[in-house]
């Protein structure tokens, strides 16, 4: 792919209950951890570096008109993650405060992350041949990676949310 900077991916689903997933980079060194509480009453998600500095966390509104979580960066900047409704077989998430939206397909699990200005950021495909459910994170700036993870992170809870929404619904 033209133009990526960096390429993270981990091996396994993303958010599962009760779970700490790794994000490796390419050479598999692990550069970010996630962290989601089995039993919380705002289904928070800490983001870590590999150090152990906690970059995140990531909290799941109870109640909103739309699918709403906020990303709090450990500067104290917060960010709301909004998905519309309306869009049958893709996804667009409102990513306000940053002015940047994703695009995505629900069935492929590929997703596009776009600045204010409609550049391209970062880029999200799911590996469907393999034994552990692999997930590729593509960035082309680095200075934001940070941010995209947590957005990504964040994409991941809002996906597993809709799939335990349908299994609980069957």
């Amino acid at each position: 792919m033209t133009g990526v900077q960096m390429l993270l991916h981990t091996k396994a689903k993303m958010l599962s209950i009760h779970k700490k997933i790794e994000i490796m980079d390419e050479d598999d060194r692990v550069v970010y951890e996630v962290e989601s509480k089995a039993v919380s009453v705002h289904d928070t998600t800490f983001i870590r570096k590999a150090d152990g500095e906690e970059i995140a966390k990531v909290t799941k509104k109870p109640i909103s008109m739309h699918e709403t979580h906020t990303i709090e960066m450990a500067s104290g900047e917060e960010i709301d993650i909004k998905t519309e409704w309306f869009h049958l077989m893709n996804d667009v998430i409102k990513i306000d405060s940053m002015g940047w939206e994703l695009h995505g397909d629900v069935l492929q699990h590929n997703y596009e992350l776009y600045d204010a200005m409609g550049n391209l950021v970062a880029s999200t495909h799911r590996k469907w041949v393999s034994l552990h459910d692999v997930y590729y994170i593509d960035i082309r700036n680095e200075s934001l990676t940070d941010r995209i993870v947590c957005v990504y992170v964040t994409l991941e809870k809002i996906i597993r949310d809709r799939e335990q929404g349908r299994m609980n619904n069957n």
